[in-house]
């Protein structure tokens, strides 16, 4: 074999191995160890945080809105939380809506935590969150377009100390799939009906575009600010698919991911997560659309948690 031909042979070998060598990568990146230690430990993070955070979903004990068409004061009386229209004995704040901006005055020195100018412009949202404290309880506020927010989370709550862990599916390779990502030329709005029968308005962003089970299908993902850029912007995909009511939520399941640079990227279903309503009432979760309903099980993920409200 003339010199040439081997070295030619030898480029070509060389070649080969490169590319074999990138399917390893790549199908490494789908099934190591490392891959499944990394879900494992964001789910035992998840269960930590649930359990010992102070606004943890399972501490949720009661949710009241403020109206900015009426005066409205946050009542503490006999370990029960309510909004009433007039100052009441037990009156920890007002909450009035005054030239564009949200006042809040606090009554009661126990209740720690606010901003020292005390007025909140809800243009601002979903940043001017404020968590205080009362007594035991952690107090969450924040401004939800003509109405203000009001959790409590209660710390001796039942479902809160009796809770160890969420239920899962073991990790599975095959739920992590490549995905087309197709932006859309025109993002236009859609408005999703909310578990509090509100609306929240999103824009659909771009079609994702993949094959499980060699079945072949889509799901949108949508997007809340288009100033985002791709690398950056969080991209919110929620969706049905068979399991639902059965292993996963009745009403539905959530992902979200960062939105690809590249036209196809992962797209893993592990890490598929419930609505807050899943854990306690007190949430305000948007119904998945019909486009995003898929006729295929979803065996990946966290499934339903047993909670009673």
């Amino acid at each position: 074999m003339s010199p040439r031909n081997v070295y030619l042979l030898l480029v070509f070998v060389s070649g080969i191995l490169l590319i074999l060598n990138s399917c390893h990568k790549n199908n490494s990146n789908f099934s190591t160890t490392n891959w499944k230690k990394e879900i494992i430990e964001k789910r035992q993070n998840k269960d930590i945080e649930f359990k010992n955070s102070p606004t943890s979903p399972f501490a949720g004990l009661v949710r009241l809105t403020a109206s900015n068409d009426r005066e409205n004061y946050l009542v503490y009386d006999e370990e029960n939380y309510h909004i009433a229209t007039n100052k009441l004995k037990g009156a920890l704040l007002s909450i009035h809506w005054k030239q564009d901006q949200w006042l809040i005055t606090s009554f009661d020195p126990e209740f720690k935590g606010l901003p020292s100018n005390e007025t909140v412009n809800s243009e601002s949202y979903p940043s001017n969150r404020t968590v205080c404290t009362y007594k035991k309880y952690t107090v969450l506020l924040y401004p939800l377009d003509d109405k203000f927010v009001i959790i409590v989370f209660d710390p001796e709550k039942k479902e809160l100390q009796e809770f160890q862990h969420l239920k899962y599916y073991p990790p599975e390779p095959d739920y992590r799939v490549f995905a087309e990502f197709q932006r859309f030329k025109n993002f236009q709005q859609v408005k999703m009906t909310t578990s509090q029968n509100q609306i929240k308005t999103f824009y659909r962003y771009a079609k994702m575009v993949f094959t499980l089970k060699d079945k072949k299908k889509f799901l949108i993902a949508y997007k809340t600010d288009l100033n985002q850029r791709p690398g950056e912007a969080l991209l919110f995909i929620p969706f049905t698919d068979k399991t639902n009511g059965i292993t996963t939520y009745p009403a539905g399941r959530f992902m979200e991911i960062t939105e690809p640079v590249e036209d196809t990227f992962i797209l893993d279903f592990n890490k598929v997560f419930n609505p807050l309503c899943n854990y306690s009432h007190v949430y305000n979760c948007p119904y998945p659309p019909a486009e995003n309903a898929l006729d295929i099980p979803i065996e990946a993920g966290e499934k339903k948690y047993p909670v009673s409200h």
